[in-house]
């Protein structure tokens, strides 16, 4: 059953910022692409680099290792299809960031 946890502040990650979380186990890495907030795997499916250190653009983040792209919304890997990194759905409640893990 999933659980809904508490990530984050909203002024903690601000627009076109990121932050690496450790929830539950699973490393996390939260993003704040002007105002909407994303969650996805902190592991780039190529070689394991952290994705919160990679840049945003447009709701796309670039890695930073191997510049390989992957959109957000959904996870897929733009740049090198069929790879991708899981997302995790993201809540906002009053100034809070929640993420919803397995």
């Amino acid at each position: 059953m999933p659980t809904l946890v508490r990530a984050a502040a909203v002024h903690d990650v601000p627009p076109g910022h990121s932050k690496a979380l450790r929830i539950q186990g699973r490393e996390i890495a939260l993003f704040n692409a002007n105002g909407t907030f994303y969650a996805v795997k902190n592991s780039c499916p190529h070689r394991g680099v952290a994705l919160a250190q990679g840049a945003l653009q447009n709701g796309i983040l670039t890695c930073a290792g191997h510049a390989w792209q992957f959109d957000l919304r959904t996870g897929d890997c733009i740049s090198h299809p069929p790879a991708g990194v899981r997302c995790y759905p993201v809540e906002i409640r009053g100034d809070s960031v929640w993420i919803e893990v397995p």
